[in-house]
């Protein structure tokens, strides 16, 4: 298992033009130096999901205890997925990996943050994709334009992304309010999936779900090959 991680290595730093230290990869390090990293992604892509999951828990982003989640579930684990934009680059590769694979279902959309995790998210695809981005706010303002959702069109195509997802009933709810406002979800994207009803809640919606990593995934990691 050592030695594949190392040749993986070997490989998407030769791939990416980036010299190779002899060890385990630093994707965030290869991301930094690589002048295409979306090129990157696409020869190790899996090599960087575990990467992500293994920093995730590095980070202090898993929490152990007992929690109340926004599902309204207890439960004895919370990823704090918030804090990940405290590290620059690590947030620059979920993002990376997160838009290719936005990229693999969707053509041009204007991407769509559920308030208020999936905000930072959006911004973060919005750059890397080159796409429009607007959010959905938890209610609809009380001044100015009184709007429910920021920067949707009737009519425009939209990725609705949340942070994390347990249920769905955040993605879900954002979809039927951007439905009523006359925009079309085409997709629907968590970083990660708790895969507790997610899936089959938006696909009541006739919107595909797709997510980067789910729980079991971060605390084991991801299984490659």
């Amino acid at each position: 298992m050592e030695l594949d991680k190392y040749l993986a290595a070997h490989m998407i730093a030769t791939l990416a033009d980036v010299p190779w230290t002899g060890s385990t990869l630093d994707a965030e390090a290869l991301l930094e130096a690589s002048p295409d990293p979306m090129a990157v992604l696409n020869f190790g892509n899996c090599y960087l999901r575990a990467y992500l999951a293994r920093r995730i828990q590095e980070c202090g982003l898993v929490k152990k205890g007992t929690f109340i989640l926004s599902s309204g579930k207890k439960s004895d684990i919370y990823v704090d997925m918030r804090k990940l934009w405290s590290f620059p680059k690590l947030a620059r590769l979920g993002a990376l990996l997160l838009s290719s694979l936005i990229k693999s279902e969707v053509g041009y959309a204007t991407v769509v943050g559920v308030a208020t995790g999936g905000i930072p998210l959006a911004a973060h695809l919005s750059v890397t994709l080159g796409w429009p981005m607007g959010y959905a706010r938890p209610k609809k303002k009380e001044y100015g334009q009184m709007k429910l959702i920021e920067g949707v069109e009737p009519g425009q195509k939209v990725v609705v992304v949340d942070d994390v997802t347990t249920t769905g009933r955040s993605l879900a709810q954002t979809i039927d309010a951007l439905s009523e406002h006359g925009a079309e979800p085409v997709l629907a994207v968590a970083l990660l999936d708790r895969q507790e009803g997610s899936e089959e809640e938006i696909a009541k919606r006739n919107v595909k779900f797709v997510k980067l990593l789910t729980l079991n995934e971060v605390l084991k990691g991801p299984r490659c090959g």
